[in-house]
């Protein structure tokens, strides 16, 4: 059984209160449903309806851990200190400002999911992931460093469609880069 997990997030730049509220109310759900599928494929025989039931948890469990990476970035506030996780990333992709226009181009590709920046605890390769539907794209074995959510339940009350581009901004100054050294500490 799964809890719904509470984050101590403060307020934040360029996101409301209210668009944070209302993105907890979606994961929320993801915990719940997570919890219901669980319990009905301990249950159920029939395997068909089985298969059905695994693929659908692969979307809510994803949904929500990657909602639980995603929130705990903002816990504690922003903090931008020289990391052993920058300079990986400086190592990987040139700089931190080469790593964030990547992301960026990435997260304003057209459609829904998430942009990771995950690392090969095998070799310790840093990658930037696309993720879409929560569960496609996954690269298995990979640890999340970082979850930026591009659906966009995760910007409409701030940000029209049109202005991802200003939630990424937003994202990005809102990132506490000790919760992320922590996740990259642990590779």
């Amino acid at each position: 059984m799964y809890e719904e997990k509470k984050f101590n997030i403060g307020p934040l730049n360029g996101l409301s209160e209210r668009q944070i509220a209302e993105h907890f109310k979606l994961y929320a759900g993801y915990v719940k449903n997570t919890n219901e599928l669980m319990g009905r494929i301990n249950a159920e025989e029939d395997a068909y309806t089985l298969a059905e039931l695994r693929r659908r948890l692969g979307f809510e469990f994803n949904g929500m851990r990657l909602h639980e990476y995603y929130f705990t970035q903002f816990e504690g506030g922003q903090n931008t200190g020289n990391t052993e996780l920058k300079t990986a990333i400086e190592k990987s992709f040139g700089s931190v400002e080469a790593w964030r226009t990547q992301v960026t181009t990435a997260a304003t590709a057209r459609g829904i999911g998430w942009v990771l920046l995950v690392c090969d605890s095998m070799n310790g390769q840093l990658l930037i992931q696309w993720v879409s539907d929560h569960d496609i794209g996954v690269l298995a074995g990979l640890n999340v460093i970082m979850a930026l959510d591009v659906w966009e339940h995760a910007y409409l009350l701030d940000y029209l469609p049109s202005g991802r581009k200003d939630y990424i901004n937003a994202f990005f100054d809102n990132l506490n880069w000790s919760v992320l050294e922590s996740r990259y500490s642990t590779k």
